[in-house]
């Protein structure tokens, strides 16, 4: 019988673990979710197989003539591999730090600007609110004055109507004297 390599086995388990995880969720949650889930998991399981089939290990011979040996090869590939991995999340997690701390500050400037926009829309509000007031009062002011010039003209038109018929009948008398001197 020919001896599995890890790789081979973690396959399987990963394949076999999706697919028992799959029929879990299905026969937990039933109906069209449960097989959504289900589905889900199994290509989850697919591509994690795949992962796992698809890495390359590094080649032996090229570990063995750095160190010597191939036992304390693998030990010390091993220890540089993960510290390289560990560096490089170092960096990564720096790299967000950084990243976070940027975020933080444009929004802690955001929110000055938004407090001074505020209060700048507050103070314009109030004096527009003011102005309108102080428009609305002259606008009053001005209808009473136009309805008060209006009764004037009124008044005023009524006196010279009066007047022009007052002198229309002494015009009419004076005529009437005219033609009766005109006439003896």
């Amino acid at each position: 019988m020919k001896k599995a390599s890890a790789r081979t086995v973690a396959t399987a388990c990963v394949a076999g673990l999706g697919a028992a995880a799959a029929a879990a969720a299905y026969l937990a949650v039933r109906g069209l979710p449960g097989v959504l889930y289900a589905a889900g998991l199994c290509l989850a399981a697919v591509v994690g197989a795949i992962a796992i089939v698809g890495s390359r290990p590094e080649p032996k011979q090229a570990v063995i003539e750095l160190t010597g040996d191939g036992e304390t090869s693998r030990k010390v590939s091993r220890w540089t591999r993960k510290s390289r991995i560990i560096a490089d999340f170092q960096l990564e997690l720096a790299a967000r730090d950084a990243a976070l701390e940027k975020h933080r500050q444009a929004l802690a400037n955001l929110a000055t600007q938004l407090s001074r926009e505020s209060e700048e829309a507050r103070r314009t509000k109030a004096q527009l609110e003011e102005r309108i007031s102080e428009l609305t009062s002259e606008r009053d002011g001005l209808l009473l004055i136009v309805t008060e010039e209006r009764e004037r003209f009124e008044r005023t038109l009524d006196d010279l109507g009066g007047g022009i018929g007052r002198h229309g009948d002494e015009i009419a008398e004076l005529k009437r004297e005219l033609e009766a001197l005109i006439a003896r």
